[in-house]
This record gives structure tokens, sequence and C-alpha cells, in this order.
């Protein structure tokens, strides 16, 4: 074999070695994010940031969407900016955006940068131009003053701070009492900290899906037959309660309800209940799944099994 074509070959396996690294990570990365329950990858965040925002509010928000492999970029005012607990770089300055539409949804911290933010006409202007391109603009606390004063919330369900209410309504807000999270149209308010839920509301009005597996697992004690059931959500986090259906399946693939069953959830956060004794027979287990942030329509295979020795 002649140099040239040696020369060839090893720069070819080179880079084939390379793109299989690549394509690992890259896949790495996408199960990592899938193996969480929830996968946003494509989607471009923006939190608007000045002095005096709320810490907590930006990272325990913004802790989420990076885990879901989000882009999110923090625009602030200047750039820095400080808040009680820290201080930050800006990706970007606020007036260096002039097209709005690059991103997917805005993201308005609590804290003490409401007055800041109202204050600058080019912060108003973006968010208005979001709001006519239809953009998901999503306010944490105080940071709803600001969708306020933008004129978002005029007719919209909103939630916030208690201490706010007023404002809001003053601004043509419908306020819900004792709701975390309000979603009205793309418009999304929160009322700290409930942080999880807000990310994942967030995440389901930009269109991204929940991923939830769910693993079944059925006991029995040869004893009289006594059934029980293990549900265990390979995501638990984000789950409120858990029910089953258990219908008796009949002929022509009908099935009539048996009975129904409140899960209850254990201390590793797996779901049981018990079916007690159950008849020969085949049984048909339908789970309904209520989430943070509502509920959830399982796409798995309905769960078939049968009593009585068979």
């Amino acid at each position: 074999m002649n140099k040239t074509l040696r020369i060839i070959l090893v720069g070819f396996f080179i880079l084939t070695f390379v793109g299989q690294v690549i394509l690992f990570l890259y896949l790495g990365e996408r199960n990592a994010a899938l193996n969480q329950g929830m996968s946003i990858r494509g989607a471009s965040i923006v939190f608007f940031a000045a002095d005096g925002y709320s810490e907590s509010d930006l990272q325990g928000v913004k802790q989420y969407f990076d885990q879901w492999r989000g882009t999110v970029t923090i625009a602030g005012l200047s750039e820095t900016v400080t808040a009680k607990e820290a201080s930050m770089t800006s990706d970007i300055l606020l007036s260096d955006i002039d097209e709005i539409g690059i991103y997917d949804a805005i993201v308005l911290p609590g804290g003490d940068l409401a007055p800041a933010l109202i204050a600058n006409h080019h912060v108003m202007q973006l968010l208005e131009d979001a709001n006519n391109e239809g953009l998901v603009i999503a306010g944490i606390g105080n940071g709803t003053l600001v969708q306020a004063n933008a004129g978002l919330l005029n007719g919209k369900r909103f939630t916030t701070h208690s201490s706010i209410v007023d404002n809001l309504t003053a601004a043509g807000g419908l306020y819900v009492d004792g709701a975390n999270v309000v979603v009205d149209g793309t418009i999304i308010t929160v009322s700290p900290p409930n942080y999880e839920e807000f990310a994942y509301t967030v995440a389901n009005t930009l269109g991204y899906s929940y991923n939830l597996d769910i693993d079944i697992l059925f006991d029995k004690e040869e004893q009289g037959w006594n059934y029980s059931i293990r549900v265990i959500p390979s995501d638990k986090h984000i789950i409120k309660s858990m029910s089953i259906n258990l219908s008796i399946s009949g002929t022509n693939n009908e099935k009539s309800l048996f009975s129904t069953y409140n899960l209850v959830e254990k201390e590793d956060s797996v779901f049981t209940t018990s079916f007690g004794i159950l008849s020969n027979g085949f049984y048909v287990v339908d789970i309904e799944v209520e989430s943070i942030y509502g509920n959830i329509e399982l796409h798995t295979d309905i769960s078939e099994f049968s009593v009585g020795g068979n």
C-alpha cells in the first residue's frame, strides 16, 4: 500500500471515530434528558433580568430548562446584574435584542427588578412585540407586574403574590384564587415558589410532551388469590395522584368496570393498592394520572391479567 493511500485511510478512520464520538455524546445527552421525563431540545428561552432580580426565582426555574436541554439566555439591562443573594453576567444586553421572535418564550423573574424593566421603553416594546408574535410570556411573582404594565394581563386570568393582586386586577387581570400556576393562552403566571410546576407548564405550553414510563407489577398471595398492584413511574416528581380502573374483560373485547382504586404513594415513590380477593376471570387495568400541571393521557398498552390459575 503506497503512502498516499495510507494517509487517506488513516484520515477516514479518524473522521469516522470522531463522528461516532459526537453521535455518542449527542445521544447520551438526549437520553439523559428523556430519562428525566422531559426534553425541550430546540426550545429557546430568554430570561429578562435587572438589578434586584430574585436569584431563587431565576435559578429555581432555569435549572429545569437546563436539565431538559433547552437553550437558555440571560438578557440583562446591564452587563452584570445583581441580586441580594448573588450577581451574574448577562449573556446579552436587552438593548441589543432587535428581534424578539428568535426566542420561543420569555421568563420574567420576581424580586425588585420590576420598576427598572417597566421604566425601560425598549423592554416594554419587546414584550408587546412578543405578545403580538404569540411567544409564551411567563411571569414569576413580581415579574407579573411587568406583564401587567405591558398590558399583557388585561382580560387574562392570573396568579401572583397576594400582596400585588390589587395592582394586577387594576390592570384588567382576573385573579384565580388558590392557584399555583395559571395559563391563559400564551400568558403564564405563578405564585412562587412552585418552580417545578411552573417549568413544566412553560414546557407544556410550548408544545413539548412529558415522557412517562410506568412499570406495573402484580403481586398475588396463593391463599385466596389476594391481588395487589405496584405502579412504578420512572419520573415520580410531577405526579400528584394516581388511580386505577379495574375492569372485567368479556367476549368481543368488551369490558365492564369492576372497581376504582386510588393508589397510595409510599416513601420510595412507588404507588400501591390492594385489589383484595378476586374471582376467576380476565381483568383489564386502566391507569389515570394527575400531574402537577394537569391530567396525563397515558399512551401505553392496557395491561390484562387473569385470576384463577390460568
